[in-house]
């Protein structure tokens, strides 16, 4: 049996989703959630209960300082990062990967590695989307690793890639 879900259910599938096969992240009490917007800091208290109804304890989510991300890039996106204090001076260098990407009102860009979980977006239509699947992936992962009844593991996410827009444009 796998120690993390090899593929998520999702209420609307997502226009694209590309696993991988590399090493998955582990939920710590380390982990917080990083965001640019106190506009959308409300969005993230859900997946924070979500983490105390499960674990017992509530993470973190503040604001990312300015010296860890490029004004540019906060004045462009909305975004949220899942990650420790340690990785998340890397922030820039995780938005650079994917300037490529061609957002649409209402779209999102969600990107699980071994590091942190990244949600970007233009506007709050789509993060708002992005924040409910976060929300599908955590309850899945939790209820996955309570099921298997093995304590002595962490819980994973395994890598993947996910595009999705709320509405067909």
């Amino acid at each position: 049996m796998s120690d993390y879900i090899n593929e998520y259910e999702f209420r609307n599938q997502p226009k694209k989703i590309t696993y991988f096969n590399a090493d998955p992240l582990n939920l710590t009490k380390e982990l917080n959630f990083f965001h640019n917007k106190n506009k959308f800091r409300k969005e993230l208290t859900r997946l924070q209960y979500l983490f105390r109804d499960y674990t017992g304890f509530s993470l973190i989510a503040s604001g990312i300082r300015d010296s860890f991300l490029k004004e540019e890039y906060t004045e462009k996106y909305l975004l949220v990062i899942f990650t420790d204090n340690e990785i998340i001076h890397k922030a820039n260098d995780m938005i650079e990967k994917n300037l490529d990407i061609e957002f649409q009102p209402g779209c999102y860009y969600l990107e699980a590695n071994s590091e942190y979980l990244l949600l970007l977006s233009k506007d709050m239509k789509g993060l708002v989307a992005g924040v409910d699947k976060m929300e599908e992936i955590f309850t899945q992962t939790f209820k996955h690793y309570f099921e298997q009844n093995n304590m002595n593991e962490f819980i994973k996410i395994r890598p993947f890639k996910l595009f999705d827009c709320v509405n067909e444009l």
